[in-house]
């Protein structure tokens, strides 16, 4: 008898939580909370980011700011208008915008670094290529990457606003279209996260 993987098992689970959360009509996500950044593992994922930034920075579904500023960065992008209102008003130094990371509103090579912390795991599966494809179109160099450890039982691996697990055949999906896109890449598997740093090398 076949025994079926536990992260397969879970990773339907998930589907199933994902699919029956996208029915309720006029749902919004709220803002991440400033208690789940400040976790020692989220702090840990959120320095490493900031210290992989560089030049003018981007980051993509950015809610309400945290992450941009702990980074120094310029712009942020999110599909929620509410947190991007927020946003504007934490942040009045800094340019938001309403936009999906699937059609970002910017010109090629606009950015020295586009980050894409805790984002990829939200959308469809079917759409992570093409996010991946419109970051690697704005950024002239680096694109930084963290998903949630699918793998391990964490909260944050598991959160019912997440659409699939970052298992290791999901990763290696991510890293092959990186690859593709011209990026020489770096994971390090930390504390429930994978942290991606690619470089553009042609």
């Amino acid at each position: 008898m076949m025994t079926i993987p536990p992260e397969v098992t879970r990773q339907k689970e998930q589907l199933a939580r994902f699919l029956a959360r996208q029915e309720t009509e006029g749902f919004k996500e709220p803002p991440v909370r400033l208690s789940t950044y400040l976790q020692l593992h989220q702090q840990r994922r959120l320095w490493w980011l900031r210290g992989n930034c560089a030049g003018r920075i981007l980051e993509v579904g950015c809610s309400w700011g945290y992450v941009l500023a702990l980074c120094k960065g310029h712009v942020g992008v999110d599909v929620n208008p509410d947190t991007i209102a927020l946003a504007s008003i934490l942040s009045p130094d800094k340019e938001f915008h309403v936009a999906s990371a699937t059609a970002l509103p910017f010109q090629d090579a606009e950015f020295d670094t586009v980050m894409l912390p805790e984002v990829l795991e939200h959308m469809p599966w079917e759409e992570v290529n093409l996010a991946l494809s419109e970051a690697a179109r704005c950024t002239r160099r680096w694109l930084l990457v963290t998903m949630p450890d699918g793998e391990h039982e964490t909260q944050d691996a598991i959160n019912i606003k997440h659409a699939w697990l970052c298992t290791t055949q999901k990763l290696a999906e991510i890293l092959l279209t990186l690859d593709k896109l011209g990026f020489v890449t770096r994971t390090q598997r930390q504390a429930g996260f994978w942290l991606i740093e690619a470089n553009r090398s042609r």
